[in-house]
């Protein structure tokens, strides 16, 4: 046990700790310091990089054929569960019964593995991208950087309130941005392919 926790040691801080560390400071260079130095304003700088995440998350939707293996289960499915309903006509009422036992077992099957698949694929476009992507925005604006900035620990002032509440977190701003992004962008979708199907 020793001897894997040191390796596994080894592995994270000689190999993913410098990779990850290399592609923060590519990430800084390229979508952090311009617009410090262009002086964009916090919150629309971290809303920016919430709607680039937003876009990379429906790049990599479009990469992996999300939607057309959606379409393909849904089809194949629906043709099996029509395939079953001919069971009906089977008039030996045991051979109807374990046929019919078979195929709900391999409609389960397939609609688990299905899920299994959908929900691994949302995992990798969405919640991994979200959790690094909040790691390293996070150690950028970091407390003392929005201090030196803003004057408080926050991306966004709030005025004075009753609810001791002084400002919108890095977090808060970016996952709002982010939701309201990727809702935008699958409302457009749905348009543009209801105007496609129409068209044709």
């Amino acid at each position: 046990m020793v001897l894997l926790n040191t390796l596994l040691d080894k592995i994270f801080y000689g190999l993913i700790e410098p990779l990850f560390g290399l592609m923060g400071q590519g990430l800084s260079i390229v979508l952090i310091k311009p617009f410090v130095a262009l002086g964009v304003p916090l919150p629309l700088h971290v809303a920016l990089l919430a709607v680039l995440l937003a876009l990379y998350a429906f790049w990599l939707r479009a990469r992996l054929r999300v939607d057309e293996k959606v379409a393909v289960f849904n089809l194949a499915f629906a043709a099996k569960r029509e395939q079953q309903k001919d069971l009906q006509l089977i008039s030996n009422k045991y051979s109807r019964s374990g046929l019919k036992k078979a195929t709900d077992d391999e409609l389960n099957d397939d609609f688990n593995t299905y899920l299994a698949h959908h929900y691994g694929r949302y995992v990798l476009i969405y919640l991994l991208p979200i959790f690094l992507t909040m790691a390293w925005l996070n150690t950028i604006f970091s407390d003392i950087f929005l201090i030196e900035r803003v004057g408080i620990p926050y991306v966004l002032p709030v005025p004075d309130n009753n609810y001791g509440v002084q400002g919108l977190s890095v977090t808060c701003v970016f996952l709002v941005s982010y939701i309201i992004a990727l809702t935008s962008g699958f409302q457009i979708k749905k348009k543009w392919q209801k105007k496609t199907e129409k068209a044709s």
